[in-house]
């Protein structure tokens, strides 16, 4: 008999309980040290991705949007473990044992793994409830950064959760003759909208020891979707939805070829003469994976509009083109910023390198924006950082002096 069972029964029973409140971090617009790091912002609406030469479009955020930092550090490392910690009680509160199912008639156990699928879908659309909600209420300003966060990982865990329930329950669903579960790969695409690798990170980067106070998360959102962005190394990621862009109550208008060549038409740098990965998820969604040399790049976009609604990429910052280039000296500092496409309503990372300004030597310093430290140069001289959206007073700061400029994203 599976032993996995009783847990597999224990988290189906959890799945009707309520969702979990969320626990405070730092009120809204601050850090969890007390200072402010927030960005309102007017942006044009835009459906599409934004095109961009020699890398990949990306999709931007449209509204008033809110655009902040914040540390990934011990602070979210708590955030994570309170949610982990809750659905861990859960578990341990809720047990059935084999015998219900084992004892049950045929039909019995047909009817009994049939509404246990049907829970896991119901549930499934809960994590994007619960995830709309979230983002709306940061954007109002009702909700602090690292809640906001808190949301996103726990659907990261909980979205694993449910995968992995369900390939029990595929299994069971063997054992019953007669019976076929209605589960298919698109399921599994649908809990992946959660599974993304900027929150792999995150959760990676929590069991780290703290890193200090270098704020690595930019963090953007309006009522109608939100955007994380963050270079961890040499990878710089970025995780974006637009809820607006998903039209559940429609017809399909595009058919499995015209949708191919859809994806194609949409992120143009990244097709290949193989074409993307390519999966129909029906009945609102289709999902693309083009290769991509650089890095990574998924999406889905509605079959009623071929709107994108959610996209994530990993790329490697070298693979990434430089669109201008600015230098300012002062104090003997040469700092030099350069930009990477696309600029317009995206999170688009940025190079700071600082050096001598007579020998051209890299000089280690403190990156501040807005008055809020965000790291330091390497050994190199440079540090990649994500701005947020709108205008930022930048400093680089030495032993010896300062030197500052203004960026814009």
């Amino acid at each position: 008999m599976n032993n996995a069972t009783p847990a597999l029964l224990a988290f189906l029973l959890v799945l009707s309980l309520p969702a979990m409140t969320v626990v405070a971090a730092a009120p809204s617009g601050e850090r969890l040290d007390g200072s402010a790091a927030t960005l309102q912002q007017e942006l044009p609406d835009r459906t599409a991705p934004v095109e961009a030469e020699n890398t990949t479009n990306r999709l931007p955020l449209t509204g008033d949007v809110r655009s902040e930092y914040t540390d990934y550090g011990s602070g979210l490392g708590l955030v994570f473990a309170n949610a982990d910690d809750e659905l861990r009680l859960d578990y341990e509160q809720y047990t059935l044992v084999d015998d219900e199912f084992d004892d049950a008639t045929t039909e019995q156990q047909a009817a009994m793994v049939q509404q246990a699928y049907e829970r896991i879908n119901e549930r499934a659309d809960e994590l994007e409830q619960r995830e709309r909600e979230a983002v709306r209420a940061y954007a109002a300003g009702e909700q602090s950064t690292n809640e906001l966060l808190q949301t996103l990982l726990r659907n990261h865990k909980e979205a694993a959760m449910l995968a992995d329930t369900l390939r029990e329950l595929e299994g069971r669903a063997n054992q019953v003759s007669g019976y076929s579960l209605p589960a298919d790969y698109s399921d599994y695409k649908t809990l992946e909208y959660h599974r993304t690798p900027l929150r792999e990170n995150l959760e990676a980067l929590t069991d780290r020891p703290t890193r200090g106070s270098g704020l690595d998360v930019t963090v953007s959102a309006s009522q109608t979707g939100y955007s994380l962005a963050m270079v961890d190394g040499d990878r710089y990621l970025v995780e974006t939805a637009r809820f607006d862009n998903r039209d559940q109550t429609g017809s399909n208008q595009l058919d499995h070829s015209d949708a191919y060549n859809h994806a194609e038409d949409l992120y143009p740098w990244a097709s290949s003469d193989d074409g993307p990965h390519f999966q129909e998820n029906s009945p609102d969604h289709y999902w693309a994976e083009p290769k991509l040399d650089q890095g990574r790049l998924d999406f889905y976009f509605n079959t009623q509009t071929g709107n994108v609604y959610r996209e994530t990429q990993e790329l490697t910052t070298q693979s990434l083109p430089v669109t201008d280039e600015t230098t300012r000296s002062n104090d003997g500092l040469e700092l030099s910023i350069n930009e990477t496409p696309p600029a317009e309503n995206v999170n688009s990372p940025i190079e700071v390198t600082v050096t001598d300004q007579a020998t051209g030597e890299p000089e280690q310093a403190t990156i501040i924006i807005d008055g809020i430290e965000i790291g330091k140069t390497g050994e190199d001289g440079s540090l990649w950082i994500v701005p947020t959206l709108g205008q930022s007073e930048l400093t680089a700061r030495t032993a010896n002096g300062t030197v500052n400029a203004t960026i814009t994203s």
